[in-house]
Parts: C-alpha cells; sequence; structure tokens
C-alpha cells in the first residue's frame, strides 16, 4: 500500500523563453526552447518523490515517441511508471509554456491521452492521502475520491486548471482545497480579488463544502493562508529570487502531499511546501525544478529572519 495516491496528468513542457509576454494579436521571437516532464500530475508527483512519499502515480500517455520519453523521464525523477497507462492511437498530453524574462509565465495545454484517464478496471487501494487535480477527467476524479473517502483517506484537490464543474462534482469530496488567488477568483465569480484580508478569506468560506474542509489559499510570494468556517493561519513566504514559476504550485501541492502522508499536521505541511515551492523557482523548468526532501530542509535550517518575507 502507498501513503499516497495521486491521480493526474503527463505532459510534454514545450518552454519558450521571451523577453516579455505577448499581448493578444504579438508575435514576439522566442530566445531559448527547451523540454521537460511536465503536467501538473506528474510535476506533484515528481515533488512528492523527491520530497520523501511513499507514492502511486496513475496517469495515461500516448503510444508515440514522446509518451516513451515522458514515461522514462518520470522513471529517472524517481516516479514509478508501473500504472502509467498507454493509450493506443493517441498522442501524448503537451503544454507550451511562455516564460519570459521576469520569470511569469503563459500556459497552453492540449490533454491528449490525459483526456482517457479512467479508474474503472483497477480498484483503489487504502491511503493516508489522495491527491487530484483538474488536467484529467473529472469523472474519474470524482471515482478516485469516492472509493478513498469511503476508506478514511484524507482528500486533497489542487483545483487548477480552473474548471466550474469541480465546484459542483468535488469540492464535497475534498478535505483539504488547494488554490491560487486567480483559481480563488474564477470559483467566487469575480474579476479580481479584493486587497483586504479578510475580504479574501469571507470568499474563501463561500467555498466550503463541508464543516471540516481546509481551503489553503496560495499567494506566492506573499505567502499562503489556510482558512476553515471559523479560524484562519498565515504563513509566511521564504525570500528569494525568481527564475522561472512554472510548477511552483505543482511543487507546493507535491511536497504537502508528501508531508501530511508522513503524519505531519497541515500547518507543518504547509510550512514545508512553502519553502519547496520557493526553491523551486530558483530553477528552470516544472518536474526539473522540483527539490528534494534534502534540500528543503537544509533550506528550513539555514533560513533566517530576513528570509521571511512580511
Amino acid at each position: 500500500m502507498s501513503k499516497l495516491d495521486i491521480l493526474g496528468s503527463v505532459n510534454l513542457d514545450i518552454v519558450l523563453r521571451l523577453h516579455d509576454l505577448p499581448r493578444p494579436g504579438e508575435t514576439v521571437h522566442a530566445t531559448q526552447s527547451e523540454r521537460y516532464l511536465g503536467g501538473k500530475g506528474a510535476n506533484q508527483a515528481v515533488s512528492a518523490a523527491r520530497t520523501g512519499a511513499d507514492l502511486r502515480f496513475r496517469a495515461c500517455v500516448g503510444d508515440d515517441e514522446e509518451g516513451n520519453w515522458l514515461t522514462a523521464q518520470l522513471a529517472a525523477h524517481a516516479v514509478t511508471p508501473a500504472d502509467i497507462e498507454v493509450i493506443a492511437g493517441e498522442a501524448s498530453g503537451r503544454a507550451y509554456v511562455c516564460v519570459d524574462q521576469a520569470g511569469e509565465n503563459l500556459i497552453i495545454v492540449h490533454a491528449g491521452a490525459n483526456d482517457r484517464l479512467s479508474l474503472t478496471t483497477e480498484p483503489v487501494e487504502p491511503s493516508r492521502v489522495a491527491l487530484a487535480q483538474l488536467e484529467t477527467p473529472i469523472a474519474s476524479t470524482v471515482d478516485f475520491f469516492r472509493t478513498h473517502r469511503d476508506r478514511g483517506t484524507i482528500t486533497v484537490l489542487n483545483a487548477a486548471p480552473a474548471v466550474a464543474e469541480a465546484r459542483d462534482s468535488l469540492f464535497a469530496l475534498t478535505d483539504i482545497l488547494i488554490l491560487n488567488e486567480s483559481e480563488l477568483a474564477f470559483y467566487a465569480g469575480r474579476e479580481v480579488l479584493p486587497e483586504d484580508v479578510e475580504d479574501i478569506t469571507m470568499l474563501a468560506r463561500e467555498l466550503i463544502a463541508h464543516e471540516n474542509q481546509v481551503i489553503v489559499l496560495t499567494c506566492g510570494a506573499a505567502g499562503a493562508l489556510a482558512i476553515t468556517k471559523d479560524r484562519l493561519d498565515f504563513t509566511p513566504a521564504r525570500l528569494t529570487k525568481v527564475r522561472d514559476t512554472t510548477g511552483s504550485g505543482d511543487c507546493f501541492c507535491g511536497a504537502l502531499c508528501a508531508r501530511l502522508a508522513t503524519g505531519a499536521e497541515l500547518d507543518q505541511a504547509i510550512y514545508f511546501a512553502s519553502v519547496a515551492a520557493s526553491l523551486s523557482v530558483e530553477k528552470n523548468g516544472a518536474a526539473a525544478s522540483m527539490p528534494s526532501l534534502e534540500d528543503v530542509e537544509l533550506a528550513i535550517f539555514e533560513m533566517t529572519a530576513a528570509e521571511v518575507s512580511g
């Protein structure tokens, strides 16, 4: 039995480095092109594996050269590919990632084989934590969470990319809901979030679907909030020099679940995950930038008050 069960996507990330992100109708020239293992599921699985999780990762790739390369890359990043299904006649998923000189990104995804991910042929084994995102079919994630909750597993949903259907189908099955600020605005029906923390907290609480649910709101360099019906906790971020933010949210989710799977309390897991994400933005790529358990522990040990945002 694995302590962490992850259901999710695998993509080939084509990363284009630019001076500035394009505006609508604008053509820009890339200064560099690279390819990486990506997909929110794969990124989170790599993050969890590198930070010490005993995990099982369920995903799909196409029966193409890219699928073979992606499977080999997962193995190279310490994620056992035994539960990666190869879908005949399908192309592997792709993501085109534009990264500007400030490290900000713009991403376009083609799902490919990820749209065929299903749990119909294999039962779910009990785990301490189950993690999913929204780059694969929601119906499969509903089955995944229902089965795990019946067995007492902590279910964690990174509700990204934002999909309206998820609020009705999945939020009630989720113990810990992880969102960033733009995703919270989407689910709350707002163009932008208010600036006041109390107002943001009130919006987040409107999404709470059951009594014991926790919403973890990631706010980049500003830190993270853990919001329940009657409590608000803040975790400051570690100050860092940003090189590439691609996959930093996935790093946070994978590291958080890795800690939860060891039995850590949520506040401890959020702190650990926040430091892990701060390390990931100092390197290029998504899966390639995920820090190891030793990296995170050393960063925590060496942190001073000056390295924590206010």
